[in-house]
């Protein structure tokens, strides 16, 4: 058995491979630690690039996830929703969660103000199209609705896959370049993991508490173009899109966790 889905009821959690999970995901967990803790910041490019490298190699083993959460029998209830959402960790520093989408589902375009954050596949295959922010408008009708209007340029494709090994499966957006992203399970369904630093509503210097905004893109008149190449486009808040909902699923922390720092 694995620990999905329902609480471990076995004496100090040492059922269902709770405690065989392997030390890849504790070293992910303390590289995360160590990365985002303020006190390293001018280490955090660095810092980063080792987390990847780490991340390019986890599995879905490795998370101690059952492999029939992303099978296309789970998404056949109708009242199944088309995304499912793990909590993994949650601290002032960062998050780590999973997503799983259901087959030609797209999780709507939504940014992630002023983060860090690295997404790896780890079952099924994802299509993600990112975009960069180069200016916003942001206004206020008088019945206080904000409107907001954000130029970017439009990053290339990507497909991401599990299958593929370290080099096709893990992607990376920092606070000014690929901030802006749509997601889509292709071939079946599909499950990535992602660290995000800082969280939302995370309380930041000059930015404030910040909240996941939804978008639909805006076509610019003739050559929109801008120096480099890159396409631009407008985007528009708008509210959360109807068709997006998940369904959560427990996890049960690992031991490593429950330790300060990770320790």
């Amino acid at each position: 058995m694995w620990c999905l889905g329902q609480s471990c009821s076995c004496a100090k959690r040492k059922c269902c491979g709770h405690n065989k999970m392997t030390s890849l995901f504790a070293r992910v967990f303390r590289q995360a630690a160590v990365t985002f803790e303020q006190k390293n910041a001018e280490r955090l490019l660095t810092n980063l690039q080792s987390l990847r490298a780490l991340m390019e190699q986890l599995t879905l083993a490795d998370l101690n996830l059952d492999p029939a959460v992303v099978t296309p029998e789970t998404f056949e209830p109708a009242t199944k929703a088309p995304c499912t959402f793990i909590d993994i960790y949650d601290s002032d520093a960062f998050t780590m969660s999973v997503f799983v989408l259901r087959e030609n589902y797209t999780m709507p375009l939504h940014d992630h103000p002023r983060m860090n954050g690295l997404l790896k596949v780890v079952a099924g295959s994802v299509r993600i199209q990112s975009f960069s922010e180069i200016d916003r408008r942001e206004e206020q009708d008088a019945d206080g609705t904000e409107r907001r209007h954000v130029l970017v340029n439009v990053e290339q494709e990507k497909t991401l896959d599990a299958g593929l090994g370290p080099e096709g499966c893990c992607g990376m957006l920092t606070p000014t370049e690929r901030n802006f992203h749509e997601i889509t399970a292709i071939g079946g369904p599909a499950a990535f993991f992602d660290i995000l630093s800082p969280p939302y509503n995370a309380d930041i210097p000059v930015y404030g508490k910040r909240a996941c905004s939804f978008y639909r893109k805006l076509l610019l008149p003739g050559d929109a173009a801008s120096a480099d190449g890159r396409r631009r486009m407008v985007l528009e808040k708008i509210p959360t899109p109807n068709h997006y909902y998940c369904d959560t699923e427990h996890y049960e922390v690992p031991d490593f966790m429950y330790a300060t720092g990770g320790e």
